[in-house]
């Protein structure tokens, strides 16, 4: 009996050194692959105040060797004042310079980035934050998504947005201009009803993200994101 209550402790000690060196290990992989790579906010700075919209966000990524390029990056803003969350994808550069447009609301924002390189853990920055104050109203008329992706069909769509002041009169001859992917595609003025269209011939497939911003008089807002699948 003696001997299998030893033999019993004997395997027990064994599992247990077993487990705590493999513990040890795993924590020194992950902590030589943190010191390897770092995920860094560039801009804006922490606090900046906005009077202007879309607000460009710009992270860097790199290891020890220096810029890391074609990491994939996930950009969180979330908004303190109405508490929902956004989030936005980009591929650093050669630099390893990651950057987005975010259409800011008027509001309080905290943001931060996140990036898996391949071979590495999950990365995440620091947490930086902004805010912004938006004069005019940019609602998107067409077509318009919320939480999920809006599945298209087609070789084309309209997108749309009608402009209007705070007061909710609408707004002639504003500058509007159409992101699709953080990208600039189109600029045009609103008509008297205060709406701006783009014809779009869907150029990249997938899922897009698009939104449009406006500005008149030193005015300026922008639509929220809308999520396409074409």
């Amino acid at each position: 009996m003696r001997d299998f209550v030893k033999r019993d402790l004997e395997v027990g000690t064994v599992a247990v050194v077993y487990v705590f060196f493999f513990i040890i290990g795993l924590y020194a992989q992950t902590s030589a692959s943190f010191d390897n790579v770092n995920v860094e906010i560039l801009g804006p700075p922490d606090g900046m105040q906005f009077q202007s919209t879309p607000v460009e966000l710009v992270a860097a990524v790199t290891n020890q060797e220096g810029p890391l390029s074609n990491a994939r990056a996930r950009i969180t803003v979330f908004s303190l004042t109405t508490g929902e969350t956004e989030g936005l994808t980009a591929v650093t550069d050669t630099h390893g310079i990651a950057r987005v447009l975010f259409p800011a609301q008027t509001g309080s924002y905290s943001w931060y980035v996140a990036t898996r390189p391949e071979g590495y853990p999950i990365m995440v920055s620091r947490p930086r934050g902004f805010s912004s104050r938006a004069e005019l109203i940019v609602d998107c008329l067409t077509p318009c998504s919320s939480n999920y992706p809006l599945v298209l069909s087609g070789e084309y769509v309209d997108l749309q947005v009608m402009v209007k002041h705070v007061n909710g009169n609408p707004i002639e001859s504003a500058n509007v201009t159409f992101y699709v992917n953080s990208m600039q595609v189109y600029s045009t003025l609103t008509d008297a009803r205060g709406i701006a269209s783009m014809h779009w011939d869907i150029e990249p497939r997938g899922t897009c993200v698009w939104f449009a911003s406006a500005s008149k008089n030193d005015e300026a807002g922008a639509s929220r994101l809308s999520t396409l699948h074409v």
